[in-house]
C-alpha cells in the first residue's frame, strides 16, 4: 500500500482582526501556521484501485506580517469583491447588447468539500451585508448523500467553506449556490459528494479547492469528472496547490477533464485598476507522470514532456494579496485568505458567467472536457494576462504558456465572449431555430406601443443573427406600425408604434449571415382607448333667446372616433344660459356674455366657449368692379340673373338651411365666392368657376 506524509495545520491565534468571540480578549497576533513533525497516515483504497493520499484545503489564513491593507476604507483588509470585480473585467460583462448584465443567473455553482461549517449560512449573510451584495437565489447545504444531515465539524475545512462559498457567490452573485459536504477526507467520501453535485439538475459548474499527490492510476479517477449521460454541461475546477513546483502536479486538478486553476501575486492602483500581476511563489504547476498530455494542450503546451500539464489558468491567491473572508466559526469574524483556493471559485464563477450567455444565446452549458478546456486553450492570448515574472521553484514565469500561471489570468470580458461563441461549425443546409418564440408586452395595448421580443438559436452562434419584422395583417386602412430597431441583431427586443386600433399579426424573421431564415408569428390586439372627447360645434356664437345643440364625439388614442360612443353627462361649468342634459344650450333672452360647456365621461372632459349676444348682422363686401352691384345678404342673391349661377346658389343655400351650425361659414364663403374675379370675370362655364372660387373659398 502507497503511504505518504501529510502536514497538519495548526492555529496560534483564533481571534479575527474584526470581530471577537464574545467574552474573550482581542490579540495582536493573526492567525499564523507552523507545521508539525511529519506523521505518517494510511493510504486509500478506493474501488481496488492503488490509492491516492487524501485531499487537503489549499486554502491558508495570512501571517501577522504578511497583511497588506488592500480593503477599501472602512472595509475589512483583504480585497473586496468590487476590486477583483474591477480589476479582472467582471464588472464589465453583460450579454443581449449590453440589456442583461453577467451575473451568472440561472446556473448553479456546486461546491464540494469536506466536513461541515456550522456557521456558513449567516457567515454568507455578514459578507454579503459588508460588501453591498444580495443574497444568492438560493444557497443550499447537503451532504453527500443529498440529506440534511451534516457532517461533524472541522477548522481548516470550515475556512475552506467559507472562502470557496462566499466568492463563488461574490463573483456570480446571480448563481445558485449548491455546497456539498463530504463525511471525510477520504477519496470515497469526496467522490461520493462530486457524483452527488454533478447529478443535481441544474449544476452547470463544479469547484473544488482541495487535491493531492498523484497516484499511478488516477486515470481511472477521470470519469468521475464528466457529465453525467441526459444532464447540461457540468464545468469542474479545481485549484492546482500551493507549495509550487514541491509536490505537484496535485490530483484531480491535473485531470485532463478538469480545469486547473493556479496562483499570482496581484498589484492594483489606488483607484483599484489593474496595475501589474506575477506568478506566485506557491502556485502548484508541473508535468504529470501519470496523464497524458490531452489534445487541447498541444501547439500551446510546448514544455518538455508528454503528460498533463498545469495549471491552465491562473488568478490572485499570493499571501502579500490576500482576499478578505468572514468565518466566526473558528476566526470570530473577519480573516485575510490566500492560496489557490482564492482562485478556483472565482474562475468557476466565470464559467458559470459564461454559461448564462450561451443559455441566452440558445445554447447548452459547457461541458468542461470538450468545450471549456479546448475553448480557453483556443482563445487569442490577448484575452489574457499574461506573466512573464515569477518563480514557483523549479518552473518560471515566462511569455505564453507557463507552469506557474498556465495561460495566464483572464480579462474576463473577453474570455466570456469566447466561451460563449465556442460551438459547433455551422452544418450545410441547418437553418437558425427559434429558442423563444415571438411575444408582446402587454398583448392587449391600450396605448400606441408595445415591446416585442424573440430569441433564435443558430449553430453558428445567435449573435450572427438578423431580425426583421413586419406585419401580416392588421384593421382596414390602417398605415404599418413601425418599430425602435429592426433589421439587426439588437432587434429581438424592439418596441413597436401602431397608428390605428384593430388585431394585428407581426412577424419576426431570423435570419443568419448565410441567409437561411426561420419566423415566429405573436398576435396584438390594440383595443381603443377613451382618450379625449371633441364637441361641436366649435367656436358657437348663439344669438339672444336662440337654442345650440351640442354633441359630444370621444376619440381614441390615435385621435378617431370610436366607434362605441359612451353615455355623457353634460355640465354648464361657467357663464350664462342654460344646458340641458342632452346639451341642448338655450341663450338668455337678451345681454351678451361667454359660457363654458363641459360633456365628460367617467374623468375624462372635454370643453368648448359659447358667445352669446344680439343677432349677428351678415357680412358686407366692396362692389365688383365689373358686375357695378353690392350684395350683403341671401336675398339679394336672388337679384343674379344668371340662371346657372342662380341654380349653385340656391343648392349652397339649401346646404346653409339644412346644416343651421355651418349657415354662417356658408354665407361667408359664399360672399368671398361672388367677389372673385372668376365669377365676375366669367361669361360661360360660370356655374364651374363659381363653385372653384367656392371651393378654394371653403378651404
Amino acid at each position: 500500500m502507497l503511504k505518504h506524509y501529510r502536514y497538519r495545520m495548526r492555529l496560534w491565534s483564533v481571534v479575527g482582526p474584526m470581530r471577537r468571540r464574545s467574552g474573550t480578549r482581542p490579540s495582536a497576533v493573526r492567525p499564523q501556521l507552523e507545521e508539525l513533525e511529519p506523521r505518517l497516515t494510511p493510504s486509500i483504497d478506493l474501488l481496488s484501485n492503488p490509492a491516492l493520499p487524501n485531499p487537503t484545503p489549499n486554502v491558508q489564513p495570512v501571517t501577522a506580517h504578511s497583511v497588506t491593507p488592500n480593503g477599501l476604507p472602512g472595509q475589512p483588509l483583504g480585497f473586496s469583491p468590487q476590486q477583483l470585480s474591477q480589476a479582472y473585467g467582471f464588472n464589465l460583462i453583460t450579454f443581449n447588447n449590453g440589456t442583461v448584465k453577467g451575473d451568472g443567473s440561472g446556473q448553479t455553482i456546486a461546491i464540494v468539500d469536506a466536513y461541515s461549517q456550522p456557521n456558513i449560512a449567516k457567515d454568507l449573510k455578514t459578507f454579503d451585508l459588508t460588501y453591498g451584495l444580495a443574497a444568492p437565489p438560493s444557497f443550499t447545504v447537503v451532504n453527500q448523500y443529498g440529506g440534511s444531515a451534516l457532517p461533524s465539524a472541522d477548522a481548516d475545512w470550515g475556512l475552506e467553506e467559507s472562502l470557496d462559498v462566499e466568492w463563488a457567490h461574490a463573483m456570480a452573485p446571480g448563481a445558485k449556490i449548491l455546497l456539498v459536504e463530504a463525511s471525510s477526507t477520504k477519496w470515497s467520501d469526496l467522490l461520493t459528494a462530486v457524483n452527488l453535485a454533478r447529478n443535481q439538475p441544474g449544476v452547470s459548474v463544479v469547484s473544488m479547492s482541495w487535491g493531492s499527490g498523484e497516484g499511478a492510476n488516477e486515470a481511472s479517477y477521470d470519469s468521475n469528472f464528466t457529465t453525467p449521460s441526459g444532464h447540461n454541461g457540468i464545468t469542474f475546477v479545481a485549484a492546482s496547490g500551493d507549495s509550487g513546483s514541491r509536490g505537484a502536479p496535485l490530483y484531480p486538478s491535473v485531470s485532463p477533464n478538469v480545469l486547473a486553476v493556479g496562483g499570482t501575486q496581484l498589484s492594483l492602483s489606488s483607484m483599484g485598476n489593474y496595475v501589474w500581476e506575477a506568478g506566485w511563489q506557491g502556485s502548484g504547476g508541473g508535468i504529470s507522470t501519470y496523464e497524458s498530455r490531452p489534445p487541447f494542450q498541444k501547439g500551446i503546451v510546448t514544455q518538455a514532456g508528454t503528460g498533463r500539464a498545469v495549471p491552465d489558468v491562473a488568478y490572485n491567491a499570493s499571501s502579500a494579496s490576500p482576499d478578505a473572508v468572514y468565518d466566526s466559526w473558528v476566526y470570530s469574524g473577519w480573516v485575510t485568505v490566500w492560496g489557490t483556493s482564492a482562485a478556483a471559485p472565482p474562475w468557476a464563477a466565470l464559467v458559470a458567467i459564461a454559461d448564462q450567455g450561451r443559455t441566452l444565446d440558445g445554447k447548452a452549458t459547457l461541458d468542461g472536457a470538450t468545450q471549456t478546456l479546448p475553448a480557453l486553450y483556443q482563445l487569442p492570448s490577448n484575452d489574457f494576462h499574461d506573466m512573464t515574472a515569477g518563480i514557483n521553484g523549479a518552473y518560471s514565469a515566462n511569455p505564453g504558456y507557463d507552469l506557474i500561471t498556465g495561460r495566464g489570468s483572464p480579462v474576463a470580458e473577453k474570455v466570456v465572449a469566447g466561451l460563449v461563441s465556442y460551438g459547433t461549425p455551422v452544418v450545410s443546409g441547418a437553418a437558425p431555430w427559434v429558442v423563444k418564440p415571438a411575444s408582446a408586452a402587454p398583448g392587449m395595448v391600450t396605448g400606441r406601443t408595445a415591446v416585442l421580443s424573440v430569441l433564435g438559436g443558430d449553430d453558428g452562434g445567435a449573435s450572427g443573427l438578423t431580425y426583421t419584422w413586419s406585419a401580416l395583417s392588421g384593421p382596414a386602412g390602417a398605415p404599418l406600425p413601425t418599430y425602435s430597431i429592426d433589421g439587426s441583431n439588437a432587434a429581438q427586443n424592439t418596441q413597436v408604434t401602431f397608428y390605428k386600433s384593430g388585431s394585428y399579426v407581426l412577424r419576426a424573421t431570423i435570419e443568419d449571415p448565410t441567409g437561411k431564415m426561420v419566423s415566429s408569428d405573436v398576435t396584438v390586439t390594440v383595443k381603443p382607448t377613451l382618450t379625449s372627447i371633441v364637441i361641436t360645434p366649435s367656436n358657437p356664437n348663439v344669438a339672444d333667446g336662440e337654442t345650440e345643440q351640442f354633441r359630444a364625439t370621444a376619440r381614441d388614442q390615435f385621435g378617431a372616433s370610436m366607434w362605441a360612443q359612451p353615455s355623457w353627462t353634460w355640465k354648464l361649468t361657467s357663464g350664462i344660459g342654460r344646458l340641458s342634459s342632452s346639451g341642448l344650450f338655450t341663450a338668455p333672452s337678451s345681454g351678451s356674455g361667454t359660457a363654458i360647456v363641459q360633456a365628460s365621461s367617467g374623468t375624462l372632459t372635454g370643453s368648448i366657449s359659447v358667445t352669446i349676444g344680439p343677432t349677428p348682422v351678415a357680412p358686407s363686401y366692396a362692389q365688383s368692379e365689373n358686375t357695378g352691384r353690392q350684395s350683403n345678404s341671401f336675398a339679394e342673391l336672388d337679384l343674379i340673373s344668371d340662371e346657372s349661377l342662380l341654380t349653385t346658389l340656391a343648392m349652397i343655400r339649401f346646404m346653409a338651411v339644412k346644416s343651421r351650425e355651418d349657415a354662417s361659414i356658408i354665407e361667408d364663403a359664399i360672399w368671398l365666392a361672388w367677389s372673385n374675379e372668376l365669377v365676375q370675370n366669367a361669361s360661360i362655364g360660370g356655374q364651374l368657376a363659381f363653385l372653384e372660387a367656392f371651393r378654394q373659398a371653403w378651404k
